[in-house]
Order: structure tokens, then sequence, then C-alpha cells
């Protein structure tokens, strides 16, 4: 697996960089919820349906969440980007003896008060259209084994165009609370759930 290999000049650089190009090609963007920190490890999961997704995580950390960010990604889209390592990322190669590693190597980020560690547990990009989500096995492994009490929050990405020539971005966030130790299918359920009332917010916005 590719481990994080977190670089300040790096971070620093891409810091501006990412500002730069989700301002250039995104007309707003918009945060809506608010997560109260606990001084908690965050663990993030977030839906998967663009190239963007990782940038998206990026902005929010950078805003909002202040935290030393570990990104999942798929070992095959990693690799030819390994500088994304220096700002976090970490990989997962699905099918290989490796993923056992990527998992343990998570959970172990998952101990420190001050990182912020994202999944993607669909484990693929599916179309922006998609209304209904299923998660991969990675997570419960993850959910099983972190000894620290962590601070669980979903986030919906969301893009409209509406009547523009570029799209507006809405980041929907909302902490899982009073969740214990809960079944993956629990949690896959509750974040559907918060999905669809992220939806029927962005719609009710442009009525």
């Amino acid at each position: 697996m590719i481990k994080a290999n977190h670089s300040r000049s790096y971070e620093w650089f891409f810091g501006r960089y990412i500002n730069f190009i989700l301002k250039r090609h995104f007309r707003k963007i918009n945060v809506t919820g608010h997560v109260e920190p606990k001084g908690r490890p965050v663990l993030m999961v977030g839906n998967h349906f663009s190239w963007w997704d990782g940038f998206f995580i990026y902005y929010l950390n950078q805003h909002h969440f202040h935290r030393k960010l570990y990104v999942m990604m798929l070992e095959e889209q990693l690799r030819p980007r390994m500088f994304l390592s220096r700002i976090g990322a970490f990989s997962i190669q699905p099918g290989s003896k490796s993923v056992v590693e990527s998992l343990a190597y998570t959970v172990e980020q998952c101990k420190y008060p001050d990182n912020l560690v994202a999944l993607f547990p669909q484990g693929e990009i599916e179309s922006a259209y998609t209304s209904h989500f299923r998660f991969e096995k990675g997570l419960r492994f993850i959910l099983n084994r972190s000894a620290s009490p962590l601070q669980l929050v979903f986030v919906a990405a969301l893009v409209d165009y509406y009547s523009h020539p570029k799209p507006s971005l809405t980041l929907a966030m909302e902490e899982y609370v009073d969740w214990g130790t809960p079944e993956i299918e629990t949690v896959e359920e509750d974040y559907n759930d918060f999905f669809q009332r992220a939806v029927k917010r962005q719609n009710s916005l442009y009525r």
C-alpha cells in the first residue's frame, strides 16, 4: 500500500491551489450543517461521484475542521499521482492481500484526536445521480476495530447548474450522534436517509 507522507510545503501550496481551482470551476460553494468539534478523531464518510471528491474533503477540512487529513484512494488512482500522498492521500487495492494492511493503517490514524480520516465507502466512483448507496465491508472493519471514540461525520457533495453556466457546489454535513458501535447496515441506512434529506433541502433552495 501507499501511505500518506505529509509535507508542510505541499500542503501550503495545494491549500491555495485547491481553493483557486474550486473558485474557478464552481460559481459558489455552500457548506450546510454544523458539526461541533469534540476533541475526537474525525471519521468522514462521503459520496463518491467525481474526480473532485477528495478536493471537496480537503476544502472542508481546511475551512471547518483544521485537522491532519488522511483520504483513502484506490491505489490505481493514487500511484500515477503520488504527489497527493504529500497532502494526506493513502491507498487501498481491493482484491489484494494489502487490503487488510490499508484498513489497519486507517484504524491506526483513527486513534489520534488531531486527525481527520475520509472514506468513500461506495468503493468506486458512481453516477452523480445515484440515490441509494451500498457500502463496502471496509467501513465495518474500521468501526469494529477503532478503540478510540470517533466523531463520525456524514458528507454529501451536491452539484447543480440551474440557470448558470458554472455549477454551484453544496457540501452538506451532519454528525452521526449516539451511534455507539453500530452495525454497518445501520450506518448505510442512516447515510442514505441523510443524503435524501440533503437533496430535499437542496431542491427547496431553488424553488
